[in-house]
This record gives C-alpha cells, sequence and structure tokens, in this order.
C-alpha cells in the first residue's frame, strides 16, 4: 500500500484526540505533523493534548508536533475567548513525555515547500495556521494534493444557528482557505458528522478492542455521549457526532460520504449570520469545484475506527 503523506492541523480535545489516532495509526497514512490551533482551547493546552494522544500509542518521537496561532488570523467581528469553560483544557490522559517543535507556520511553509511528493492536509480546528501559511507564501498550494477542512453547515445548525464553531472561530481564515487554489478540497459539514453519531453499542464496540488507541477512544466517546445528552435529539438516541476523525477518514475511504459540488462563501459581515457557509450548488452544481460532505456511513465508520485502532 502506498502511505499518503498527511498533515494535520487540529485545536486538540476530544474528537481532534481520535482524528490523530486513526492518522497515526491507519497504515495508509504518513502522519508527517501535527499543528496546533486555537479554538477548543488555548493552543498551549492543544499543544499538550495532542503530545499525550501521541504518546499514548508510541508515536511522540516520530510526529512532530508544533504550536501554532493563538488568534485569528485577522480581528473578528466581535471578540472571542481562546478556550471554552463547557470543556476541560486538559484530555484525561498521562502526561506527554515529548516536547513540541517548532512554530506551526514556519513549520508548514517549509514543509510543504520540500515535499516532492502532493501532502494531504486535514484541518479539524480553525484554519488560522493555514491563513497565516498562504499568506507566507501561496505556493505552498501547489504541494497540497487534498485538502479536507471539517468545517461548515449546509442545513443543521452549528454553534449558532447559522455557523459551525471551526469556521466562526475565524471566518478571515475560512475565507481565505477556500478561495485559494487548491487542486482539490472537501468540506466535511455538520449534516455529515451528525448522520453518523457513535452510540454506547459502538463505544463496548471498540472497549472489547483492548488496545490503549481502542480504550482511549472508548472513553472519549463515551464522554462526548454523556456531554451531548444536553442535545434532545442526541440525547434521544444515544448518541453523539465524533467529528473529527470523519475528515482523516475521508482520505482512506471516501466511499463513507455523500457529497455534491459547490461553491462556499464565508459570511463575514452581517453579524447574524457571522461564519456562515454558503452553498450555491442549489443554483448550479456545476459551478462549484469544492466537496462538500452532507451525510456519512455511520457502519463504515466505526468499522474503519474498529479497524485501525484495534490493530
Amino acid at each position: 500500500m502506498t502511505r499518503v503523506p498527511v498533515v494535520l492541523d487540529c485545536d486538540t480535545g476530544t474528537d481532534d484526540a481520535v482524528a490523530i489516532l486513526l492518522a497515526a495509526l491507519h497504515p495508509g497514512l504518513d502522519l508527517l505533523g501535527v499543528t496546533t490551533s486555537w479554538g477548543n482551547h488555548d493552543v498551549r493546552h492543544t499543544t499538550d493534548n495532542t503530545l499525550r494522544v501521541l504518546d499514548l500509542v508510541g508515536r511522540g518521537a516520530s510526529v512532530g508536533v508544533h504550536p501554532g496561532r493563538n488568534e485569528p488570523v485577522r480581528p473578528r467581528l466581535t471578540p472571542l475567548p481562546s478556550g471554552r469553560d463547557d470543556l476541560p483544557p486538559t484530555l484525561d490522559l498521562p502526561a506527554p513525555v515529548s516536547a513540541a517543535g517548532t512554530e506551526a507556520v514556519e513549520w508548514l511553509v517549509a514543509t510543504l515547500r520540500a515535499a516532492t511528493e502532493p501532502v494531504a492536509v486535514v484541518a479539524t480546528g480553525p484554519l488560522t495556521n493555514l491563513a497565516a501559511a498562504l499568506a507566507a507564501d501561496r505556493s505552498i498550494t501547489g504541494s497540497v494534493g487534498r485538502l479536507v477542512v471539517l468545517g461548515g453547515a449546509h442545513q443543521r445548525a452549528g454553534v449558532t444557528p447559522y455557523a459551525e464553531r471551526n469556521v466562526w472561530c475565524d471566518p478571515e481564515a475560512a475565507a481565505d482557505v477556500l478561495a485559494a487554489p487548491f487542486r482539490d478540497v472537501l468540506l466535511v459539514t455538520m449534516d455529515a458528522t451528525f448522520s453518523a453519531p457513535l452510540t454506547a453499542a459502538d463505544v463496548a464496540r471498540l472497549r472489547r478492542l483492548g488496545t490503549p488507541a481502542a480504550r482511549a477512544t472508548a472513553d472519549l466517546v463515551d464522554a462526548r455521549i454523556e456531554w451531548y445528552r444536553r442535545d434532545p435529539s442526541m440525547a434521544a438516541a444515544g448518541g453523539a457526532p465524533l467529528h473529527d476523525p470523519l475528515a482523516v477518514a475521508a482520505l482512506v475511504a471516501p466511499g463513507l460520504l455523500t457529497t455534491l459540488r459547490a461553491t462556499v462563501q464565508v459570511e463575514r459581515t452581517d453579524p447574524v449570520r457571522y461564519g456562515a457557509t454558503r452553498f450555491a450548488a442549489e443554483v448550479d452544481e456545476r459551478r462549484g469545484r469544492t466537496s462538500v460532505a452532507v451525510r456519512a456511513d455511520h457502519d463504515g465508520y466505526v468499522d474503519l475506527l474498529c479497524t485501525t485502532l484495534g490493530s
């Protein structure tokens, strides 16, 4: 199997952690490094969490972790604190023994400039680091074989009735990245991730696998199911979406996703709809150059997680 070189850009919380595990352990992926961003929490916490995840599966020494920006690429319409009061800043995993590497934007630009084959970039947090890298050297788009962004909402509500959180945190960065000349862009929306929530039965299946990665994932998904009980629809289903790993899964199992082609614009001036992703596919699908994932195959997704994390 030819391994796809991949870079992850994460604001590591519970679902980013599983995305890192999937990218670090899947035999078809060569994880070159992880850059960390603000979003769920301050970069010092998201960097620490990333190191904890990689050390858990013995990849801390071989996969560099690069701390990134801690604020939007340009000022938001309204200030946004870094961090969330509703989520603990530190993952319940052993403290890291590995140390962080060089700064994220510098590392991203250098890595993509030096690439001798196309690199897949998967962004599962605000797009601040990637927008800053583009501002430093726009030619890096030529080195990216596929860009997968976990972000946006088509019909599903996000952190606001209109906007998904990653885009809402830094709409300017999202607009810059989605307008850049990447050859292949996939936007994995909340519509896709909420269509395939993981349940207690999925947690039990993961836990039975017994590996450190599978056990940690079971614990993280358990915590997510408990957190999502505040959402009536999720409480009724007894499940929770596992957003970020679905973006990594798209690299190795694209058939898991139902997609449409669209032009995507980010709302940056209307304070009510700030951060909303606007899709033009309903007008003329032929205009679109971005693939937008709107549904996912739950069973196939869980099979992929179990096969990879249980090995």
